[in-house]
């Protein structure tokens, strides 16, 4: 029983990355997409993340999509740790942020950003300078008890 407890997670995550090159549409541009573990104090969950790294795939973020799976997000990486921030115009989705160290620790949170319908347009920062965000769908953060510290692993 020990044994499969152990291993289940790593099936899971085995499974998603077997899947993860089909989670986005194909008119996202077929931007690259990696599994990474999200690692809690007493669990372990594979999450697929769409990996945007130039500046203008980071300004484009996630706007003008209209839906994203349950455990996907996107990860944007930077070649600093800095302070961060995150705006919601033209996103369509309710959003939950998560900051990330270089390590891959959580070191800043935002849940429940809501799409902006109006300039101007609310900019939210980190709390913490930071070299990755990961964004994800409202209520991902709460749902999965995340907290700061948390990891998320990445190949």
């Amino acid at each position: 029983m020990a044994f499969y407890m152990n291993i289940r997670p790593i099936f899971s995550t085995i499974a998603l990355f077997l899947f993860a090159p089909t989670v986005f549409s194909a008119a996202d541009d077929q931007k690259p997409v990696t599994t990474g573990v999200i690692r809690s104090a007493d669990r372990r969950f594979a999450i697929a993340a769409e990996i945007v790294s130039t500046a203008e795939l980071r300004r484009k973020g996630l706007m003008h999509r209209t839906g994203m799976g349950e455990n996907q997000g996107m990860l944007f990486r930077y070649t600093d740790q800095a302070p961060r921030s995150v705006w919601m115009k033209n996103t369509l989705l309710a959003l939950d942020v998560l900051f990330l160290s270089p390590d891959g620790r959580i070191i800043s949170i935002l849940e429940n950003l809501q799409p902006c319908r109006h300039d101007p347009c609310r900019i939210f920062d980190s709390a913490a300078p930071a070299m990755y965000m990961l964004e994800v769908n409202a209520n991902y953060i709460k749902h999965h008890d995340l907290k700061i510290g948390d990891r998320l692993l990445l190949p």
